[in-house]
């Protein structure tokens, strides 16, 4: 017959397990905003479609690498869809997107702006704040010296690696 002793050591195991989703942020990333000092003066400034094509791949690009880290769960925004378009842009609104990303069960909002200067040069900022507080939790930016799809992507994993999660081990 098994003694208890027995018995404990079948379910310590089951005992110890925490869940990953206990330690998991979950992060509502909206969609980033730009700025393109070369349509300053206009009276209807033309976006360049590339551009906005690319605010798209470099936030999904952030989101990606969130997932992947295991530290992060991207939350779906898409039933604050109508919110998200009335709060926009993120960069001038001093934490409007902090409700809307609690509503969307996040723990922390993070928003994406890129000032263009020019085709040469860029800049990409990323800041996060805690919904429950509204408070900034991460702020950074990076350079970007030039307007392809790759540099952009390089900014957004330099800043991943070196300013957003830099409290995470190196790989």
């Amino acid at each position: 017959m098994p003694s208890f002793k027995h018995f404990l050591c079948l379910l310590a195991p089951f005992l110890i397990v925490v869940p990953a989703h206990a330690t998991t942020t979950k992060a509502a990333v909206f969609p980033f905003d730009i700025h393109d000092a070369q349509q300053d003066g206009e009276i209807v400034p033309q976006l360049n479609p590339e551009d906005l094509r690319r605010l798209k791949v470099i936030a999904d690009e952030l989101k990606a690498l969130m997932v992947k880290d295991g530290k992060y769960s991207v939350v779906d925004l898409g039933p604050q869809a109508q919110e998200i378009e009335k709060a926009s842009p993120f960069h001038q609104c001093n934490g409007c997107e902090v409700p809307i990303a609690k509503e969307a069960g996040a723990d922390i909002a993070v928003t994406g702006y890129v000032d263009k200067i020019s085709d040469a040069l860029l800049s990409l900022q990323i800041i996060a704040r805690d919904t429950k507080t509204g408070e900034l939790t991460k702020t950074m930016s990076a350079a970007i010296n030039g307007n392809t799809d790759e540099l952009w992507l390089h900014g957004v994993r330099y800043l991943w690696r070196n300013r957003f999660n830099v409290e995470a081990p190196a790989k």
